[in-house]
């Protein structure tokens, strides 16, 4: 699955290596935040949230938590590969090919400045979790997906832990998200909603490919699609069916500007994530 079109952004995040453990996945995440602080780039708003949750993942497979815990190891490996290999592709077009079209959507909102946090945050989930995890999860048990159910839902109650933590950032960097809970009285409960239904849905992409193999390519390039036009209505969202686009950019009177500090401010909670008991 190949982006029709490769950007050329101007700052240039140095070549990543392909990870082997889940510790290689944190040393490639850590150096995305470094590089992302110093260039005061958007794409560490998510790098931030999947060091928060990878760094759960390990300290949970180290707990014994995980009836697999070597697969789900595998599983965080080639999941992050993928990640790598977006960015890879993203900045050395020259060198690195296969850029999808979800990550192509994502990594450009790094040069939209009139998108808020919560935006660029909502387009790397996304791109990562409804495209590539179905992906990662047929490279890793193409033919027992069955005997991961119990620990991707473990993996799946993890990421959950980790909102509350995240979304009290959101609010320090962008309070006028706090003003607008009128409308979302619950809204931790939705987000956790909102996250298992994407991982739901990841994980029927991934059944139906090991169950249709014969259409898993046709399935694969409709899951692409969809998923980059998701990622673009979370940039950009239409002002025809929604009053979000209003909404937002009286949000974004008030966020925090600063990138860098922003980056910091998530960097600090992404190093304590929600234990493994707390999920």
């Amino acid at each position: 699955m190949s982006a029709l079109v490769t950007a050329s952004p101007t700052r240039t995040l140095p070549r990543l290596e392909e990870p082997k453990t889940i510790d290689d996945v944190i040393h490639n995440l850590d150096r995305i935040i470094e590089w992302s602080i110093k260039a005061e780039s958007r794409i560490g708003y998510f790098t931030v949230i999947y060091k928060r949750v990878t760094v759960a993942i390990r300290e949970a497979i180290n707990a014994g938590v995980f009836d697999h815990g070597n697969v789900v190891e595998q599983l965080d490996v080639a999941f992050g590969r993928r990640y790598f290999n977006a960015l890879n592709a993203y900045f050395h077009s020259d060198t690195f090919k296969g850029l999808t079209l979800p990550w192509a959507v994502a990594l450009s909102g790094d040069q939209d400045d009139h998108a808020i946090i919560l935006q660029y945050m909502l387009a790397g989930l996304n791109a990562h979790i409804t495209f590539d995890l179905g992906l990662g999860l047929i490279e890793v048990a193409p033919n027992s997906l069955d005997t991961l159910a119990g620990d991707y839902q473990r993996v799946g109650n993890l990421l959950c832990a980790q909102i509350p933590g995240i979304v009290k950032v959101v609010d320090e960097l962008s309070p006028d998200l706090r003003l607008t809970r009128w409308l979302l009285p619950n809204e931790i409960g939705l987000l956790k909603d909102a996250l298992t239904k994407l991982r739901e849905g990841a994980w029927l992409f991934a059944i139906y490919m090991a169950t249709h193999p014969q259409k898993a390519m046709a399935k694969a390039w409709n899951q692409e699609a969809w998923t980059a036009a998701l990622s673009s209505w979370y940039l950009q969202p239409t002002e025809l069916w929604t009053p979000l686009p209003r909404l937002i950019r009286a949000v974004a009177k008030h966020e925090s500007d600063d990138v860098a500090n922003n980056i910091r401010a998530f960097e600090d909670v992404s190093k304590s994530p929600a234990k493994p008991n707390e999920a």
